[in-house]
């Protein structure tokens, strides 16, 4: 039962957005890799997470993404887990992004089920529209989505900004989502491990990302952040609202 209360989280994975970002796709024959390392604490559970990604543009209005998020955490304090770890892919993501026109695109992307006790075990889909505003030092990108998924836990309407500041050798970012889910019949569970049955409720949440990006060479970049999260939709009893930092290297090709 913890684990269908805790499963709202397993979309919430280093390297989660839609189609890779909220910016135009790549020019056409480009492509970027990237890899991950983050921290995951929302006690009692915590713990790192690790994430390999590609996308690369076929053709000048089209780009193709793929993500693999991997998990290694610790339960401490839980009854029915004990002291156990739980590890393993999440959900693995591929991404189609359409560049409609300057600065608008569709996005879809499809997520598989995982084979970490924390990810979906059933598949869902994310589907939306983007729109970013590139001026000489300042980046502002929108976006409107909806999950469809499982009903309890990853099916919402989701939207949101970001501004990215470009200084001549580094740029700083902030986005903030919100998420307005489902109302609708889902697990409540006390760290007793005694689960009953929510008939409704709100299940809204709201995502921060404060980062910065360090150009290393001319291939390659640091990304750095941090995530916090709040709302009813992350709020369970026993459980911190999640919190997660990362890094990341991005290499062009």
């Amino acid at each position: 039962m913890f684990k269908k209360t805790i499963a709202t989280f397993a979309l919430l994975t280093a390297m989660s957005y839609a189609s890779w970002d909220n910016l135009p796709i790549l020019p056409q024959g480009e492509g970027q890799i990237a890899g991950q390392i983050g921290y995951m604490s929302m006690d009692p559970v915590s713990g790192p997470l690790l994430a390999v990604g590609v996308r690369y543009s076929p053709l000048s209005w089209l780009e193709i993404s793929a993500k693999a998020p991997f998990g290694f955490f610790s339960i401490e304090g839980i009854k029915g887990y004990g002291d156990s770890n739980s590890y393993g892919i999440m959900n693995v993501q591929f991404g189609l992004k359409f560049q409609l026109s300057t600065g608008f695109s569709l996005y879809a992307d499809g997520y598989l089920p995982g084979s970490n006790d924390f990810a979906q075990d059933n598949f869902a889909g994310d589907f939306g529209l983007q729109h970013s505003s590139i001026f000489t030092s300042v980046i502002w990108a929108k976006y409107i989505g909806y999950m469809l998924g499982d009903p309890w836990t990853n099916q919402y309407l989701h939207f949101g900004t970001e501004i990215d500041i470009l200084f001549s050798s580094f740029s700083i970012y902030a986005g903030f989502d919100i998420i307005i889910g489902e109302e609708a019949q889902r697990y409540n569970c006390s760290m007793s491990g005694i689960c009953s049955h929510d008939d409704g409720g709100s299940d809204n949440g709201i995502i921060v990302d404060l980062g910065f990006k360090i150009p290393l060479t001319d291939e390659l970049t640091l990304d750095a952040a941090v995530e916090i999260t709040g709302g009813s939709r992350f709020n369970i009893d026993g459980v911190d609202e999640p919190m997660i930092f990362s890094a990341a290297l991005f290499y062009n090709f």
